[in-house]
């Protein structure tokens, strides 16, 4: 790793509230995972924008560690990995896919950058292998031991079912999705892009047409999707945000960053994201 990159990671986990670089433990990584889902955001500002930023891990490196957003899942586990592996984890490649059907579980596709961290063995999980996942935006709050069985974090309960080779993230009820599938292999070349690009192609990605932001807190998960702000904890609370300045104040509080945000380009987000949200309260 570069210079810059160390300065990157340096100032990353100052981010978090982790002065001096940690141990390579259990501790360490549940500590970073959990300041990171709590500061970060999972959102696509910059692919609403129309200018969603690329996912090179030093590049998402560079603009978090400087106060800036990360992205979606390619940008908030790529960045993980590299920092993991800077501090000396064993960090193992994956890949996967939300699902939300029995249909498209079985649309096997690459959506989803995944991670796993072996070698760090415990009473809890004598294998040593640990998931990881910062990238879900409402996901877990701490790493899983890649065990089959049921975790409770929080309110929510999750499920994982390992197999050779892959295993099935089932979410919670009250989650974004129902499972995601993660495939234990490193993607090949070109395969992330490839998926980035047609996640946020201006022309139709699915990442462009509403604006998502959110994060995991211990207790809770707060989302903004348009114009309607959701904290989901034992019971689910939905608030309409239809004035500009609540909604910016809503993105605030799910830790969004305005760095490099045009105000005006903001501005008239708001306004495309409260029409589509009054189109859709007049079809019912």
């Amino acid at each position: 790793m570069n210079a810059g990159q160390e300065t990157g990671v340096t100032a990353y986990l100052a981010r978090l509230g982790l002065d001096e670089r940690p141990p390579a433990t259990v501790e360490t990584l549940t500590a970073i995972h959990q300041r990171h889902i709590e500061q970060i955001p999972y959102e696509n500002l910059g692919a609403v924008l129309g200018a969603a930023p690329d996912i090179d891990a030093a590049t998402t490196l560079a603009r978090v560690a400087a106060g800036g957003n990360a992205g979606y899942c390619f940008h908030h586990n790529g960045l993980l990995t590299l920092v993991l592996r800077e501090l000396g984890f064993n960090v193992v490649p994956a890949w996967g896919y939300p699902w939300g059907s029995e249909e498209g579980r079985r649309d096997r596709r690459v959506e989803h950058l995944a991670l796993t961290v072996r070698g760090l063995p415990t009473d809890e999980n004598p294998g040593g292998i640990w998931y990881p996942d910062v990238g879900c935006g409402d996901g877990i709050h701490a790493p899983l031991p890649l065990v089959t069985g049921e975790y409770r974090q929080g309110p929510f309960t999750y499920r994982l079912e390992v197999r050779d080779g892959e295993w099935t993230f089932f979410h919670d009820p009250k989650g974004s999705y129902t499972g995601a599938e993660i495939i234990d292999e490193e993607l090949a070349p070109g395969q992330a892009e490839a998926s980035h690009h047609r996640l946020t192609d201006p022309d139709g990605g699915p990442y462009t047409s509403h604006l998502i932001a959110q994060h995991r807190l211990p207790d809770a998960v707060e989302a903004l999707r348009g114009c309607v702000f959701t904290r989901k904890a034992d019971t689910i609370d939905r608030t309409e945000v239809t004035r500009y300045d609540d909604w910016r104040d809503a993105l605030h509080t799910v830790g969004v960053s305005f760095q490099d945000v045009d105000a005006d380009a903001l501005r008239g987000l708001f306004d495309r994201s409260l029409a589509a949200h009054r189109e859709l309260q007049e079809a019912g």
